[in-house]
Parts: C-alpha cells; sequence; structure tokens
C-alpha cells in the first residue's frame, strides 16, 4: 500500500515539474539566439525528467495493480 502511494506521489511530483516549467520554453526571445538556447535547455531538462518520472511512476502503479490481481 505504501508502494502505491509512493508512486502517485511521484506522477504528482512529475506533472508538477511538467507544467511548471513548460510555460517558459515557449516565452524565450530569440533576439540573442545563445541566450535562448540556454533558456530553453534550463526549462527542458526538468519538463524531460517530469516526463520520465510520470511514466515510470505510472508503470510500475499499472503493475503493481496488475500483479496484485
Amino acid at each position: 500500500m505504501l508502494v502505491r502511494i509512493l508512486y502517485v506521489l511521484g506522477i504528482v511530483i512529475g506533472l508538477y515539474a511538467i507544467f511548471n516549467n513548460l510555460p517558459f520554453i515557449f516565452k524565450v526571445d530569440f533576439s540573442d539566439p545563445t541566450l535562448a538556447i540556454g533558456k530553453i535547455l534550463v526549462s527542458l531538462f526538468p519538463v524531460i525528467a517530469g516526463a520520465v518520472i510520470v511514466y515510470v511512476s505510472s508503470y510500475n502503479l499499472y503493475v503493481s495493480f496488475k500483479k496484485k490481481n
């Protein structure tokens, strides 16, 4: 039971990381391309990490429910 709660917490944290950093990717000013790429990467890394956390947590939550039955 505790493991499933941790999986759900991982999904929530991953979604927070995605939705908290996603808008900054689209608000970049391209007047200085080097600075724009840096700002995109700074916001893109947490979005990718959040997506991986959501994927792994949701897959493990699915497997834990499937294994129970």
